[in-house]
């Protein structure tokens, strides 16, 4: 059996309106050598009839269907079970890739092997496709030699988690949090590569992400609610930040790396609370479990008061780290002293 180069993975409920859209972004791919693994968490749309009907018409893609919905982890890490390819991606359903998408990332992984992840930059559209900017994520900042470096720039600078899409080595994944069932699970496994391996981004936009009032962010606004959106079998757990910043230290304890890596991570996670509002998230977190839609709340109040989140459109920076970065900066000395005393 055919042992394709790319595997895509492309975990989807209800999504009629754009699903079509995403699959013919990966069947347009200028590089062909792929499979597209559609599975469908028991839509109740014509989700199940679209993506039937480009299986029966192109080999390369290949559809399963859950019995019940598991979930929204659950769903993304089947897709990576079933996938073959020596790179993996997955794809939201409502995004699409231009030709030149798997062309240009996989040449970077096929020449740089100690690249895990490469992704390029995004072009934000709404609903219609029409484009409402681009976004340079921070992961240039991940392509430092130093393990430590790459997960101090993922973990204490805030980012939209679009490069948790980008093109994975599949080495990388194995063992890997893959999908974890909570909300920032995106940012753990972001993390966990760059303790792994270098990751580059390509300055050109060949993804195009949607922005639309339907996505799961817009619609579940409450803790409770985003993770029963993760995990319905799990509604019950630690607010999401304690489980992110749980999860940190765990790799940071458990991935191989120097010992003087080690350290400087461990100090990073010190540093952590006190930028990009964690530590005020928790709080609101918290009440959230007591009056339903304070974090809605609270993220509309941040965003109202000090415009969206640092580097959304166009590579702006957002108030709050200015406004909390006398505090790093007195920790950043404390991470440079623990390295030096670790030599």
């Amino acid at each position: 059996m055919h042992r394709p180069l790319v595997s895509i993975g492309l975990p989807v409920f209800n999504g009629e309106a754009f699903l079509e859209e995403a699959i013919r972004s990966v069947l347009a791919q200028s590089m062909g050598d792929l499979e597209l693994i559609v599975s469908d968490n028991a839509s109740t749309d014509r989700t199940a009839e679209i993506a039937r009907d480009y299986a029966a018409s192109d080999a390369r893609v290949r559809y399963a269907r859950n019995e019940q919905n598991l979930g929204a982890a659950a769903n993304y890490n089947r897709t990576f079970a079933l996938a073959r390819g020596r790179y993996f991606k997955w794809l939201a359903h409502d995004d699409r890739l231009l030709p030149e998408y798997l062309a240009r990332t996989v040449s970077v992984l096929e020449t740089q092997p100690d690249v895990v992840l490469c992704n390029t930059v995004v072009r934000y559209i709404d609903a219609q496709g029409r484009p409402l900017g681009t976004y340079r994520s921070i992961l240039d900042r991940a392509q430092d030699p130093r393990p430590s470096r790459r997960f101090a720039a993922l973990i204490l600078r805030s980012h939209s988690c679009v490069d948790f899409f980008g093109l994975i080595r599949t080495r990388a994944l194995e063992g890997s949090l893959l999908h974890a069932p909570f909300h920032g699970a995106d940012r753990a496994l972001l993390a966990q590569l760059a303790l792994r391996g270098r990751m580059l981004q390509l300055p050109e936009p060949l993804v195009e992400m949607r922005e639309h009032p339907n996505r799961y962010t817009r619609i579940w606004a409450s803790t409770r609610a985003r993770q029963i959106w993760h995990d319905l079998r799990t509604p019950v757990r630690l607010p999401p930040s304690l489980e992110l910043y749980r999860t940190y230290w765990q790799l940071v304890l458990r991935e191989a790396m120097p010992t003087s890596d080690r350290l400087h991570c461990l100090v990073t996670l010190g540093r952590w609370w006190f930028v990009n509002w964690h530590a005020l998230r928790l709080a609101a977190e918290t009440l959230d479990l007591l009056f339903p839609g304070t974090v809605g709340w609270a993220e509309r109040l941040k965003t109202r008061l000090f415009g969206a989140a640092p580097d959304i459109l166009l590579g702006t920076r957002s108030a709050s780290e200015r406004l909390l970065a006398c505090i790093d900066a007195a920790l950043r000395k404390s991470a440079a002293y623990a390295a030096l005393g670790a030599r």
